[in-house]
């Protein structure tokens, strides 16, 4: 085969891959399997029903480390519920705040309280219980 016959044959595979779409030439995306997390978060008993609660985590579902976050519902129980799908086998952490003024939980002590940390196994619930209010517009945890 003659130089110039090759180059022939070499300029045809762009248009091949054009003709037969990406696809035939990538590989195709990974599907990463999911799984639904229910966040069931007790708060502290003086917080007015009328209270957003939101929980700010790494993942993109939960905000990114970003407030406002994934905003949860009260239930009649009092307690706070909202399901969101996550990434199974994702470590996952994140913070509960109030998000008026985005108050961040506090301990006992009105320290900083540490992020939750849990890896999703499948679908679960993720329990928190919130015993303090800090100060509104305090910054999310690393």
């Amino acid at each position: 085969m003659s130089p110039v016959h090759a180059l022939k044959w070499l300029s045809l595979i762009p248009l091949a891959g054009a003709v037969l779409g990406c696809g035939a030439i990538e590989p195709p995306p990974r599907i990463v399997p999911h799984a639904s997390v229910t966040f069931d978060v007790t708060v502290p008993p003086d917080t007015p029903g009328s209270t957003s609660i939101t929980v700010v985590g790494s993942e993109p579902a939960l905000g990114g480390g970003a407030v406002p976050g994934f905003y949860l519902r009260r239930g009649p129980d009092g307690h706070y519920l909202g399901m969101v799908r996550l990434p199974v086998d994702a470590e996952v952490s994140y913070e509960v705040r109030s998000a008026e003024g985005g108050t961040p939980e506090v301990s006992l002590q009105g320290e900083p309280m540490p992020r939750r940390t849990f890896v999703v196994h499948g679908d679960m619930t993720e329990a928190a219980s919130v015993v303090r209010w800090g100060t509104p517009g305090s910054a999310p945890g690393p």
